[in-house]
């Protein structure tokens, strides 16, 4: 058979790679360095196993899973017949049925997958004859109307066997559904079984005529008088009628927006392999709840895959938090800073770290120098991932913004000065204490000492600072306090070291105390004064704890 040989190039291309070698599996391919090589006859039934992968992936996360794990709670009340119960049991089961079981059995995707599964049977209609049961009217108690309760459960129970099993024998589709729409579409859309207009209802056969069944053609058809060449592996192509406006973000239609190419004259068109190889994107990327992922460590196959392969365990296996759209970039950081299990230490090369944000793809390259500002930071990163706050209705985590900032290149000190103000100002909807702001000024100072803007200032030194700041409040008047905090947090925001010091001189004095000697640190550098500044305002707002949930108790 023929042996197909792809190699590595841009982003988009390196993702599609990743996704296939996810899809095939690694045992089945051949790498050496940037080149992927694999037989043909691995094409054969490649559409199962392109939808097996993304079902498998994020099986958990599915609607159709939400169908079909109730019927463990299910199966457990019947061994125990029906004792252990309660009211919490009915809870459940009611809104299983309202918001599960009705809900999803009348969407339009599940219902275009029914006939596939089995079309003597009427989903749609089981879900309208669904209802709740055992609803007690006021002053009603569960244990008056147990015996009759319990009677009406067992009777539904029967209506959600068929359901459920049904949904477990049409898993192929219906788990196929969800991930088109949650998942693939995120990386293309508009032809296919994402094409409105398609006329196939079995997305199995839709992608195999459209992406497989035109590469067994292309390597069965002579090329050699062709003109035309591949613009992304250089083979040669027939026409230029295979083009990228498929691919969300990155793509565009030549025919419609031929001012996106050189001279108004298209050339953009790609061979049947890349095209499927492109149709893979979405298996390369990681996502969660629209966000995507991707590291393109190029440096060979082996290691671009190996990374990502990290990314996309510590996102939807490894992870002991319920997934949320800080996932992806503690998963980056856990990939990247995991050096017991990577020789490389990723210090040969800069990273380019791919997201996919909102509906738009964001792009930044990792350096050598965030790298290890993150394997520094990796304690006081992990003690603020649950810590965040709320501005209307935006929703700012730290462990998200931390990072997106240090990527970019940017320090905290306008990130530490709103935490710090909303926190001494009783804000509400702020989750963290002062000690997780203390974090944020550690890793901050990680940060200018990687970039040379502060070295003569070292964390035992913060830590003493701190310790003066919290000296400092015990003897302070409580009700001046206040106007403490206003005035320098005003200083500190503007700049003003001469405020600042008059400030610290005032309330010293007013204590009959010196004032400590490093205090002159902050006429070093601005970087140095919003150290000393903020690391002291952390000391005299709160000790510097170490809670790793994210705020006290009342705040969680």
């Amino acid at each position: 058979m023929r042996e197909i040989e792809c190699r590595t190039g841009d982003w988009l291309i390196n993702a599609g790679l990743t996704g296939f070698i996810n899809i095939v599996g690694k045992e089945n391919v051949r790498i050496e360095g940037q080149s992927l090589f694999f037989n043909a006859a691995l094409l054969d039934n490649f559409e199962e196993s392109y939808f097996a992968y993304f079902i498998k992936a994020y099986e958990k996360t599915l609607s159709w899973y939400k169908i079909i794990s109730y019927k463990e709670e299910m199966e457990r009340h019947r061994e125990a017949d029906f004792s252990d119960f309660d009211e919490l049991s009915l809870d459940r089961l009611n809104d299983y049925i309202a918001n599960v079981a009705k809900y999803y059995l009348k969407s339009s995707s599940y219902v275009s997958a029914y006939p596939l599964i089995d079309a003597t049977k009427d989903p749609v209609e089981w879900g309208k004859n669904l209802a709740k049961v055992g609803q007690l009217k006021k002053k009603e108690m569960f244990e008056e109307k147990r015996t009759e309760i319990i009677y009406n459960v067992k009777q539904v129970y029967v209506q959600l066997d068929e359901i459920i099993d049904f949904c477990q024998k049409g898993k192929k589709y219906l788990a196929a559904k969800n991930v088109i729409y949650t998942i693939i579409k995120n990386g293309w859309d508009g032809i296919s079984f994402l094409n409105p207009q398609t006329k196939e209802k079995d997305n199995y056969v839709d992608y195999k005529t459209s992406f497989i069944n035109p590469v067994i053609d292309y390597f069965d058809t002579n090329l050699e008088k062709t003109k035309h060449k591949c613009s992304v592996c250089n083979a040669p192509i027939k026409n230029l009628k295979l083009d990228l406006s498929f691919m969300n973000k990155t793509g565009f239609d030549v025919a419609k927006k031929s001012s996106h190419v050189w001279d108004f004259n298209n050339d953009i068109a790609v061979c049947p392999m890349c095209k499927l190889i492109y149709s893979c994107v979405p298996a390369g990327f990681t996502y969660v709840y629209g966000n995507g992922i991707f590291i393109n460590d190029s440096v060979n196959i082996d290691t671009l895959h190996a990374v990502n392969k990290k990314v996309h365990n510590e996102i939807l296996h490894h992870s002991t938090d319920n997934l949320t759209s800080t996932s992806p970039y503690r998963a980056l950081i856990e990939a990247i800073t995991n050096q017991t299990e990577d020789k490389r230490h990723y210090e040969l090369a800069d990273i380019q770290v791919v997201r996919y944000e909102n509906e738009t793809y964001r792009f930044n390259i990792l350096s050598k120098r965030a790298l290890k500002i993150f394997r520094e930071s990796k304690e006081a990163l992990k003690t603020i991932q649950k810590c965040g706050l709320k501005e209307g209705n935006l929703n700012i985590n730290f462990y998200q913004e931390t990072v997106r900032r240090l990527m970019n290149n940017e320090n905290l000190f306008t990130f530490i000065h709103k935490t710090m103000y909303l926190k001494v100002t009783n804000v509400s909807n702020t989750y963290y204490h002062m000690g997780h702001v203390g974090a944020l000024l550690s890793i901050n100072t990680n940060f200018l000492k990687e970039i040379e803007a502060m070295t003569d200032i070292s964390k035992g030194q913060i830590w003493h600072i701190n310790k003066c700041g919290t000296e400092f409040k015990k003897a302070y008047p409580e009700n001046k306090l206040s106007g403490f905090n206003y005035k320098i947090l005003n200083a500190l925001k503007t700049n003003n070291r001469d405020a600042f010091m008059d400030i610290i001189l005032n309330s010293y004095s007013y204590l009959g105390k010196a004032i400590p000697d490093f205090f002159l640190k902050a006429f070093t550098n601005d970087e140095t004064f919003k150290t000393v500044g903020y690391a002291f305002m952390v000391g005299v707002n709160g000790p510097l704890e170490n809670n790793e949930n994210g705020g006290n108790k009342d705040e969680e």
